[in-house]
């Protein structure tokens, strides 16, 4: 009685989808107790609750069937903590397995094509789709279409594009390379580069400092000539400040003339006695 109690408690709390499970339990336990009268006279009392020894074949029932109640509980489970609300593909791809849907289950024509079992062999493989890697090849049909379409809107042979791209490439690298040439070329003319520069700036300087004295000195000798500092806005007193620059301009370049005169000559003479 204790052992049809549990079987009846665990059968009750079986899944509904579990009725195959649970009719084959109550069958089993209602020839069980067929089989059991408790008014019988021919079983001593101490030989009334003991087990007969369990055949084979009911062993292997029982496996069977523990089995199945297993999955089925299992089954339950999994559709209990299934809290996301996807589909049954969805999961699948979800999990990295293929779809059911145009795999196992092809509700339209488009999933029959190549065009879709294509990316889903690439994807998931032969073993786990069953697809036929035959199957997704181009026929003689698609490779005309395919010729026929380039000849029309490509007007080059793909062996023409591939030329082209070549020499694109090569003429890129022609370019970068004198490019590269020419910076190293530069790098090596840096330090005079550097050093003329220098000399540009330097030598503005000094013409700015030199337009600066001679304007100074200017202002210097009309304020001693008249007396008072004068304006260089002035429209009078401007023209007599340029022509007086003009002077000493001319008197500079004849002093550097002289000076490099004197220095040729010393030169020479440098030149005379060696």
């Amino acid at each position: 009685m204790l052992q049809l109690q549990q079987i009846c408690w665990h059968t009750s709390r079986l899944p509904q989808n579990a009725s195959i499970v649970r009719t084959s339990v109550h069958q089993t336990s209602v020839r069980n107790m067929a089989g059991w009268n408790p008014f019988s006279r021919k079983k001593k009392n101490k030989d009334m609750y003991e087990e007969e020894a369990e055949s084979e074949e009911m062993v292997q029932y029982r496996k069977e069937l523990d089995s199945l109640t297993k999955e089925v509980r299992d089954e339950y489970i999994q559709s209990r903590r299934n809290k996301s609300r996807l589909s049954a593909s969805d999961r699948q791809i979800l999990h990295g397995k293929p779809p059911y849907t145009g795999i196992t289950f092809q509700y339209v024509d488009s999933q029959r094509l190549p065009k879709f079992r294509r990316p889903m062999f690439g994807r998931y493989g032969a073993k786990k789709t069953g697809i036929n890697p035959g199957e997704l090849w181009p026929t003689k049909r698609d490779v005309e279409l395919a010729k026929e379409w380039e000849s029309l809107y490509q007007p080059k042979s793909l062996h023409e594009m591939m030329e082209d791209i070549h020499r694109e490439r090569e003429a890129k690298e022609t370019t970068k390379q004198r490019r590269e040439e020419l910076i190293d070329a530069n790098l090596e003319k840096h330090e005079n580069l550097v050093a003329a520069w220098q000399n540009r700036i330097q030598a503005k300087t000094r013409l700015e400092e030199n337009a600066k004295n001679r304007r100074a000195r200017v202002l210097a000798e009309l304020k001693e000539e008249f007396g008072y500092e004068v304006n260089p806005n002035d429209e009078i007193m401007s023209t007599k400040i340029q022509e007086r620059e003009k002077v000493l301009i001319k008197e500079e370049r004849e002093l550097k003339r002289k000076l490099k005169m004197e220095k040729q000559k010393e030169m020479e003479k440098e030149n005379a006695t060696k």
